[in-house]
């Protein structure tokens, strides 16, 4: 990933050629995150389109992000830009960053690689239930299916069911499109229902997805039922809460110390 600063001439953008000629990309991704460019010359931007033009012919994918699709420096980039259409847009570094991250998955095989899972018993929000439990909150569950690119769950609205991945690849997201996590076959993602009454965060199936989901009025009369299992469940899920809370502080804590 290369960060732009500044007004973009003929000679800034004459030192990233020479830049990328003494560093070739060695992968078939490449970021310029054009967040802090304010404008962009015609002499830059044609020695810009030229070198984004051999990139392409190279089997580099160019990722340019902090670009809106109205902004003059994008549509001026696209005009000096042999074949624009091999270019990649995104608003959010975080956006640009998740699609290359995907795009490297799905490139080796990494989602056609996961494997099924079938049994509840895999999932951290059921552990320690016997068979026979997990068994009665399947008959409450429904069989899911959707596509890749499906919003699953969003921002907002009403938080009345939980779901209990089997099969594919989700990621969670806050509203403004910043990936929060990406959650794979015997993970479970809108849990947080249990507790708060409204969703905080899109949910996005990236491959067709397969899953159950388990309304939350079906799963009180359960816990009224068997106030034991409730007990095991309300565990687990502060187990899970508490590993989240972790792994925050110290994304935190490394991100201060830049």
């Amino acid at each position: 990933m290369i960060e732009l600063v500044g007004a973009l001439n003929f000679a800034a953008i004459d030192y990233v050629t020479r830049r990328l000629a003494g560093e070739p990309p060695n992968a078939p991704l490449l970021i310029l995150d054009f967040r802090r460019v304010p404008d962009l010359t015609a002499a830059g931007a044609t020695l810009l389109g030229e070198n984004l033009t051999i990139l392409g012919n190279a089997g580099v994918t160019a990722i340019l992000t902090g670009l809106e699709a109205t902004s003059a420096v994008w549509l001026t980039v696209c005009e000096r830009t042999a074949e624009p259409q091999r270019l990649r847009r995104f608003a959010l570094l975080d956006e640009a960053i998740e699609w290359a991250e995907d795009q490297v998955i799905y490139r080796y095989g990494g989602f056609t690689s996961q494997k099924e899972t079938t049994h509840l018993g895999e999932q951290a929000l059921l552990a320690d239930l016997a068979a026979d439990e997990i068994a009665a909150l399947a008959e409450l569950s429904t069989t899911r299916r959707y596509e890749a690119g499906q919003r699953i769950i969003s921002a907002g609205e009403p938080a009345s069911s939980l779901f209990f991945l089997q099969s594919g690849m989700v990621s969670v997201k806050l509203p403004s499109g910043v990936r929060l996590a990406s959650l794979g076959p015997g993970m479970e993602f809108g849990e947080m229902a249990i507790i708060v009454r409204q969703r905080s965060a899109d949910v996005w199936a990236d491959t067709p997805v397969k899953c159950l989901e388990l309304p939350l009025d079906s799963f009180a009369d359960y816990r009224q039922l068997h106030p034991q299992i409730a007990m095991k469940i309300m565990r687990n899920l502060s187990a899970l809460l508490a590993r989240r809370l972790i792994l925050a502080n110290a994304k935190v804590d490394l991100l201060s110390a830049y």
